[in-house]
């Protein structure tokens, strides 16, 4: 099962720390700096054990440094990690040969990405028996484009897996993987009802991804009718029997707002609270929320805290505004709250964060600036947003380039979400903007050239009447 959760993590793009994320702990600041002052003294036991050539303790000195974000140490420990795993594949160990696979596939974990590495683990893990190695040479296959190469590696996993469920039938990793392939049609003919009884037996046997997988399945619809309420008891299911916390926070949010069950608020304050003991970013932003709502701002302020420092966005949001502008559980820093804002505008696109700073620039006089984030604003989708974006494609040099049809088009879009100042802005263009555009394109040339007929009518006659004299 250990070698599954590997493999699926791999999957899933769950590697625990790269060189480009934030690894960040869900304590709070003042928490995370005492860990630095004593991180050497408590690592040193475990760089002696890693030296010696300990696998387990070289991992976790490279994890500790990354959370402790500290790149240059744990990349150097990373490699340590990396070189013992190495030593590990080349004995024969095939669980090895697949994480070292894993990890040059994705370049995790301080490991440069190296295609042609994680080709070779995973050829060489497949040909020591393990299914996974064949099964990730058909994705890496898949992802290229190589069709035909990737069917015959998901027929060998396919087979591999096969064998194992002959030899034993209680072997769950191996029924999940034939359901999943057969449910996909990858390395075998696509059979999704037959699919669907192997990954029903799995779950009833305790696997916590076939589980998952039913979930999807019918929450989406993936081969069969949507059906919410059997999609939201597998959820359940993983969020009781294997503590899972994002299915736990799926399963509050139906009971919160009665989404495919009845709702039950108590029931969903029940798995919200377990999946923000189980640090599920998006459960503590959400109980922080319920929580000053309920008018306990003071309460909420940490749950905020816990899940900005999560890089939870809506909680950054929230923490950045509270920060900008002062509230009475929060004394005001400006910088930081920008300093929050512009991550959560910036790197993960945010519409609120966008509209927020958009509003402070404004009122402090840099419109410029506020253009450039109601433009982000209005192409994320914030109506608000959108009735200043129109004005911008009628102003000369602003940061949109001048075009009424632009215009038209963002108030109507403005106007369909329920924007008023955008229904206001359309009809203005329509009675106003629109009519004067008219008159100056077509009464103004006009004008023009009845001025200069008149004039050159009154110069012909004063010459006539030159002559006659």
């Amino acid at each position: 099962m250990k070698r599954l959760i590997v493999f699926v993590a791999l999957l899933l793009g769950a590697c625990p720390v790269s060189p480009g994320q934030s690894a960040q702990n869900p304590a709070t600041t003042s928490v995370v700096e005492e860990v630095d002052a004593s991180l050497e003294e408590r690592l040193h036991t475990l760089k002696d054990q890693a030296e010696k050539g300990d696998l387990h303790a070289a991992q976790q000195v490279y994890l500790r440094y990354a959370l402790a974000h500290k790149p240059d140490k744990a990349r150097t420990w990373a490699a340590l990690y990396t070189k013992l795993l190495t030593q590990k594949a080349e004995a024969g160990d095939s669980a090895a040969m697949l994480q070292l696979g894993a990890r040059y596939m994705g370049g995790a974990d301080y490991t440069p990405q190296n295609i042609q590495q994680a080709t070779t683990w995973f050829s060489r893990a497949a040909e020591a028996g393990e299914p996974a190695g064949a099964y990730m040479l058909g994705e890496m296959y898949s992802r290229a484009g190589n069709v035909p190469m990737a069917q015959q590696s998901y027929t060998r996993a396919y087979e591999l897996y096969t064998a194992r469920l002959e030899k034993n039938a209680d072997d769950i990793e191996a029924l999940y993987w034939l359901g999943f392939m057969q449910q996909n049609g990858q390395g075998t003919k696509q059979d999704a009802p037959a699919g669907l009884v192997r990954l029903e037996r799995a779950c009833e046997a305790g696997s916590a991804w076939a589980a998952a997988q039913l979930f999807k399945t019918y929450y989406n619809g993936v081969g069969v009718p949507a059906d919410k309420p059997r999609a939201i008891s597998y959820a359940r299911r993983m969020a009781d029997e294997h503590h899972n916390g994002t299915m736990a926070y799926i399963v509050a949010r139906a009971y919160l707002q009665g989404e495919g069950v009845p709702q039950d608020v108590e029931l969903g304050e029940h798995y919200l609270d377990q999946a923000e003991r189980a640090n599920e970013p998006d459960a503590i932003y959400v109980k922080a929320r319920r929580l000053e709502e309920a008018g306990k701002a003071g309460e909420a302020l940490p749950y905020y805290r816990r899940a900005a420092g999560m890089q939870q966005r809506d909680a950054l949001v929230r923490l950045g505004a509270k920060m900008l502008h002062g509230s009475p559980e929060l004394e005001q820093d400006a910088e930081r709250g920008l300093a929050l804002l512009e991550r959560a505008g910036n790197r993960f696109e945010s519409p609120a964060a966008a509209l927020e700073l958009a509003h402070y620039y404004e009122e402090h006089g840099e419109q410029g600036t506020a253009d450039s984030w109601y433009i982000a604003a209005s192409n994320r989708g914030v109506p608000e947003a959108m009735a200043r974006r129109g004005l911008l494609h009628l102003i000369p040099g602003s940061a949109a380039t001048w075009d009424p049809t632009r215009a038209w088009q963002w108030w109507r879009t403005g106007e369909r979400a329920g924007d008023k100042t955008c229904a206001l802005y359309i009809a203005l263009f329509l009675y106003v903007f629109t009519p004067l555009l008219l008159i100056f394109v077509f009464g103004f040339p006009i004008f023009v050239g009845r001025r200069y007929a008149k004039q050159a009518r009154r110069e012909l006659e004063e010459a006539a009447k030159k002559e006659r004299d």
